[in-house]
């Protein structure tokens, strides 16, 4: 089966406290579970404006795979605008 590991370089420019920082983030962690995903903050767990996450997933075949990604890119870009998503990086195996 495919599977794909994406990290994903987010920008938090409203966040002056660790505090805000995972407030902002706890929905999109909460939304993105949903979607049958593994996901986890990578680095970056001391910076208030800066967080990565690694995103896991597991699909039938690569087109799906490629679907999904676009999805939570799109998801966050258009649903959390206080997120700024500055570089998606992703890895697929098949």
């Amino acid at each position: 089966m495919p599977w794909f590991i994406a990290t994903f370089s987010l920008f938090l420019p409203g966040c002056q406290s660790l505090k805000q920082k995972r407030a902002t983030l706890s929905p999109l962690l909460s939304r993105l579970k949903r979607y049958n995903l593994s996901v986890i903050e990578a680095s970056h767990q001391d910076n208030w404006q800066i967080a990565e996450l690694q995103i896991a997933k597991i699909g039938q075949n690569r087109a799906q795979l490629d679907r999904d990604l676009a999805q939570v890119v799109t998801l966050i870009e258009s649903d959390f605008r206080d997120i700024t998503l500055t570089e998606v990086k992703n890895e697929f195996y098949i």
